[in-house]
């Protein structure tokens, strides 16, 4: 591109009702339990939404669906003029880098190759 026109990231997906409900509460719930892992008041947020009544519910599902509708109407928007959005986690597995477990399992497999190579002098 020499034209010096940037291209603009993609939009971003919305959240899941959940995450909304957890992003109104986590920090309320975070002050009532100082100390706890986010792991942990993670759990106590889960477990409170599954007690939230079905209207509440519906209301975090209801405010999901209005944020997807945006997103998809941002995403045709976005892809009309830059083309498809593509998915970074695919292309870095497709660099060959993938996670740190993944490489360990790689560097490994390497090690083990070179000492196997080294047998036949």
């Amino acid at each position: 591109m020499t034209d010096n026109t940037k291209k603009e990231a993609p939009p971003k997906r919305p959240q899941c009702a959940f995450f909304i409900y957890k992003q109104e509460v986590y920090q309320q719930v975070k002050d009532a339990h100082p100390g706890k892992k986010m792991t942990d008041i993670t759990k106590i947020i889960s477990e409170q939404y599954k007690q939230l009544p079905k209207d509440k519910i519906d209301q975090y599902e209801q405010k999901y669906k209005d944020s997807k509708a945006i997103f998809e109407k941002d995403k045709k928007i976005y892809e009309d003029k830059y083309g498809k959005i593509k998915n970074e986690r695919k292309k870095k597995k497709e660099d060959g880098k993938g996670t740190k477990k993944t490489q360990k399992k790689q560097k490994k497999q390497e090690s083990d190759e070179d000492e196997s190579g080294s047998d036949d002098d």
